[in-house]
């Protein structure tokens, strides 16, 4: 296996969430190869990593949530799918662990509290629109970099997978598991329909755009649906407790096979 030095970034509001979760990540321990940039205080996502854009000292930079685990594996598959494109000679904009295009919601595997295993497994990095925020991969050299004008914490994967594809450059889910230990999420927020807008008005020539969590459409249908699916709950009562973050990520992967 070719051996890599990553640029790794996190966004972080929670310390004790990063050492519980990213920092458990074996290929990030002492004496790694690996840089580590945390980015902490930024009104947003993207603001904070596209300042890590200029830190990077390494062109294959990692941006991943703090509360992902990245089990003993996860940087030689990596590493794996970047030999498999360059073997191809196939251009990249941005990778990711699980992806959507119009035909699939869910390209790789990945775990979600409260969800469990999702995604369909791959063998191959596998072409996909756009990509979740869990994991993204862009190369420094490619000049791709997030729009600070987006605000809040939403929707950023999706921007800058269509900002590659302006530049024709495709998006890749790969093979390469990981535990996302979040609090699950039941509502979606305001702030992720404010995404929802900003992200229309910007890329209204690429509609409807397929993303993980719904499909911004002309008319926005996926969006009202949606909106009534979690009226009708609140008109009915409908009290579902969301799954909390576990203590310990690696308790996830007992008895899973990936």
């Amino acid at each position: 296996m070719t051996q890599y030095a990553f640029t790794i970034v996190a966004a972080v509001n929670n310390r004790k969430v990063l050492q519980q979760n990213l920092l458990r990540s074996p290929g990030l321990a002492e004496g790694s190869p690996h840089q580590l940039l945390v980015k902490e205080g930024y009104r947003s996502a993207s603001a904070a990593y596209d300042s890590a854009m200029d830190e990077a000292s390494n062109d294959i930079v990692v941006f991943v949530h703090q509360d992902v685990y990245l089990p003993p594996a996860w940087f030689d598959h990596l590493a794996a799918s970047l030999e498999a494109l360059d073997r191809k000679g196939q251009p990249w904009g941005v990778l990711g662990c699980f992806g959507t295009r119009k035909d699939c919601n869910g390209l790789g595997r990945v775990y979600s509290t409260g969800w469990g295993l999702q995604g369909t497994e791959l063998q191959q990095p596998e072409p996909v629109d756009t990509l979740d925020e869990i994991v993204l991969i862009v190369r420094k050299s490619s000049g791709l970099r997030f729009d600070t004008t987006l605000p809040y914490f939403h929707m950023y994967g999706v921007d800058i997978c269509l900002s590659a594809r302006h530049a024709g450059l495709p998006c890749f889910a790969i093979p390469a598991f990981c535990v996302h230990n979040t609090n699950q999420l039941l509502k979606l927020p305001s702030d992720f329909y404010a995404c929802y807008w900003w992200i229309k008005s910007k890329w209204s020539a690429y509609l409807p755009i397929y993303s993980s969590c719904i499909t911004i459409s002309r008319f926005d249908l996926p969006l009202r649906r949606r909106r009534l699916e979690e009226s009708f709950d609140g008109l009915r009562r409908v009290k579902r407790v969301p799954a909390k973050r576990i203590e310990d990520p690696r308790a996830a992967l007992a008895g899973l096979n990936t």
